[in-house]
């Protein structure tokens, strides 16, 4: 037998979502039979997301437990019980026969519930440092899919598989070489944004101007000021769209000659397969520094250049951007949602 009934869980960030996203239009393509059910959480993003992908999603109670103090640690573990016993009812009430989570808060109570069930259960890592979530969550369920080799050495290796990170299925691979006119910037905090970005990009990105003789910027800007940010580059002479968050990440890829941007694990792996070159910048937010490692792996494979926040020096990053615009990007095959979608049907029909 093998799982017709799936739920996928995650969220907090599109970065927890999207590689769920790319799973279930795999299982689609696999099995078109398949049932497929998203949880999420209240209140957040991934159920819109969810549903634009074509997904029945259900919002369950959740909040992060760290970060948040003691009396935030109080309220967010009652919330996960609660959680737990309506992802408990919801799991046997649709039959669900396997889980799927991607990390972060939302994803621990649907993957506790299905472990008290005893159904079948996996979780996605990306990133090369596993955040604190997934480490717990590694030690109870069946299976790790590992976006980098890396990680390996977090979890038990018998049940772990390294897949490489699934990225969306819409995702134009750019084989092309650079069309006509100016060069084309894309700008990326992720879904949140990156404030550090927000304020030094736009220097960055006129400096480069100044070396082409010309630029197109698309950034991305999450919470921050949208209408603030775009007169910083009208000011400086610099032909920018930007906008808190982009609906179509593929085509903005397709777009893209060169990327800065913040270093999640999703969006380096989805610029890596696009062919797009990139400067990554972790998040000095991010927990436990994991956006660095991430960072040090992509460039380390030959996809980019990294810098720190704290190192951030224009003149030489802009020479860096101006020499990655040049190339025409390479093309990289993606096979990672396949082959977690492979697994788990082995998985799901275990004795």
């Amino acid at each position: 037998m093998s799982a017709r009934r799936v739920a996928l869980t995650g969220g907090g960030t599109a970065g927890h979502v999207f590689p769920l996203l790319a799973v279930a239009a795999a299982y689609r393509a696999a099995r078109p039979d398949v049932a497929l059910l998203f949880i999420g959480a209240d209140g957040g993003d991934e159920c819109r997301l969810a549903e634009t992908a074509g997904l029945a999603c259900v919002a369950l109670p959740a909040a992060p437990l760290f970060g948040v103090g003691p009396r935030g640690q109080l309220r967010a573990a009652a919330r996960v019980l609660r959680a737990r016993r309506a992802a408990r009812a919801l799991l046997r009430e649709r039959g669900i026969e396997l889980v799927i989570g991607s990390g972060g808060y939302v994803s621990a109570a649907p993957l506790l519930a299905a472990r008290q069930l005893g159904l079948a259960t996996a979780i996605i890592e990306p990133n090369v440092a596993p955040g604190l979530t997934n480490r717990i969550l590694g030690r109870l369920v069946d299976r790790i899919y590992l976006g980098s080799d890396t990680a390996r050495g977090f979890f038990s290796p018998q049940r772990t598989l390294v897949t490489g990170v699934p990225v969306r299925a819409d995702l134009r691979v750019k084989t092309a070489p650079r069309r006509p006119g100016p060069p084309r910037a894309l700008v990326t905090g992720g879904s949140g944004g990156s404030p550090f970005l927000n304020r030094a990009a736009p220097a960055l990105l006129t400096a480069l101007r100044a070396r082409l003789l010309g630029l197109d910027v698309h950034h991305q800007c999450g919470s921050g000021d949208a209408p603030a940010i775009g007169a910083v580059y009208r000011a400086a002479g610099v032909d920018a769209h930007v906008e808190p968050f982009i609906a179509d990440m593929p085509a903005a890829y397709e777009w893209a000659d060169v990327a800065i941007t913040a270093a999640g694990a999703v969006t380096l792996a989805e610029l890596a397969a696009a062919g797009v070159p990139a400067l990554a910048v972790p998040l000095s937010t991010a927990a436990e520094d994991h956006q660095t490692a991430n960072a040090r792996a992509f460039a380390a494979a030959g996809h980019g250049h990294w810098t720190s926040e704290r190192d951030w020096d224009v003149d030489s990053l802009s020479t860096w951007l101006a020499s990655a615009v040049l190339p025409a990007p390479r093309p990289s095959a993606v096979h990672a949602a396949q082959a977690i979608v492979d697994d788990c049907q082995r998985l799901a029909g275990r004795p």
